[in-house]
């Protein structure tokens, strides 16, 4: 038993060492001292399907930001509730808004990167921003975010959000899923450019125009089922400078808003963000169960040796292991929720469940790809393959059907 309390101990320290790794070399985006006339045009791109809860948010965030030269692009790509409509409002009061209506899905395309494609032909800016109805932006937003942008030469740069978490499940699931993505990169190889990796997070990502038409923009992810990650492997692999910044002080995003919203959301892509390889799969969740759950379960154990008297041998031993545990754990906690917004210290509680949440995410993630099933995104089924592309399909009928059968996929 001492020997695993001391393995597991390991693990829980070295877990967290990367963390906070990641967030003391997570850039932070300055404030901008350049002058309106130094800031160039540009186009921010917003695609919404089944938004009708909040693209109204997100659009009074946008036409209300410090930025002197831009335009606002919204497409509806295709909702079935009144998101449509909502857009339709806020372009007749601010001429800034320009309203796309979306187009049929093609055979093996994802609906998202359909979207843009389109909508970005509408676009005419220097730089593009593609930033998800889902997201609420700081007035300071745009012109922070260009700033950094020019100052650091990119072609593309995208930016870590501040995760609002409403419900009881957003507050169990998300911070030890998103925790565990921490580990990935947590010495943000991706702003080396000598270094293959590359990823992007898509709720907010910044291009330069010349730069996104020169790699294909998102045609040439057409059928990536992580379309965001898959541009900037596409953009890195072709010479252009791909970055990651810090964008706390940028916006915030409320990505679902119940469980079945969540776990919709996170099946379609989770075993793929861990590239579709059953031995990652493993390793994962070896990793995130011996530092989230793994500590709970010797809690219990030390308090049954409590309860039944035998405290005598190894047990001063293992309660340091454990306070050592618990102790990095705490730490490693409160220094994730600098992104979450809505997390209480009695959330803590929460989080061996959400451990045991996050196992069967990835193991019915894993199972639907590997089993040929489909996966399910806003009126959308999708097969995904190992690598990380959708099937596609012989029915061009299948979205106008899904469209009457899976009215309001969201709340």
């Amino acid at each position: 038993m001492i020997a695993f309390f001391l393995l597991n101990t390991l693990v829980v320290i070295a877990l967290a060492g990367l963390t906070f790794a990641f967030y003391g070399l997570l850039r932070r985006v300055p404030r901008s001292q350049l002058a309106d006339s130094e800031l160039p045009f540009i186009s921010v791109v917003v695609p919404a399907r089944n938004e009708e809860d909040k693209v109204a948010r997100c659009l009074a965030s946008l036409v209300n930001q410090n930025y002197p030269h831009y335009e606002i692009v919204v497409i509806d790509d295709r909702s079935t509730d009144s998101t449509g409509e909502i857009i339709e409002r806020f372009a007749s009061v601010y001429p800034r808004i320009k309203f796309v209506q979306g187009k049929n899905l093609p055979d093996g395309w994802i609906g998202k990167c359909n979207a843009l494609v389109h909508a970005s032909t509408h676009a005419s800016g220097e730089f593009i921003i593609f930033t998800d109805a889902d997201t609420c932006h700081q007035p300071n937003s745009l012109r922070d975010a260009v700033t950094y942008s020019i100052t650091n030469e990119a072609d593309l740069i995208s930016f870590v959000p501040v995760q609002e978490l409403g419900s009881f499940w957003e507050k169990t699931v998300m911070p030890v899923l998103l925790g565990s993505f921490l580990c990935g990169d947590p010495f943000h190889t991706i702003n080396d450019q000598s270094a293959e990796r590359a990823y992007a997070y898509g709720q907010y990502i910044l291009v330069r125009r010349s730069a996104y038409l020169s790699a294909g923009g998102h045609q040439s992810v057409r059928d990536e089922i992580v379309e965001d990650h898959a541009l900037a492997r596409v953009m890195k692999r072709k010479g252009f400078r791909v970055l990651c910044g810090d964008g706390h002080d940028l916006y915030k995003v409320r990505m679902y808003t119940n469980l079945r919203t969540l776990w919709l959301g996170w099946t379609k892509n989770v075993y793929s963000l861990i590239e579709a390889k059953p031995f990652n799969l493993f390793l994962v969740l070896v990793l995130i169960n011996c530092a989230a759950l793994a500590p709970f379960v010797q809690l219990l154990v030390v308090a049954s040796m409590i309860a039944s008297g035998h405290t005598d041998g190894d047990f001063s031993l293992l309660t340091i292991f454990l306070a050592a545990e618990f102790s990095v754990l705490l730490v490693w906690f409160w220094r994730t929720g600098y992104h979450y917004e809505g997390i209480k210290p009695h959330h803590f509680a929460l989080v061996p469940l959400g451990s045991l949440s996050v196992t069967v995410l990835y193991l019915h993630s894993a199972y639907l790809v590997l089993g040929g099933g489909q996966v399910n995104w806003k009126g959308r089924r999708y097969t995904v393959n190992s690598s990380r592309t959708i099937e596609s399909t012989a029915n061009s009928k299948r979205e106008t059907v899904l469209d009457a059968a899976l009215t309001k996929v969201t709340d």
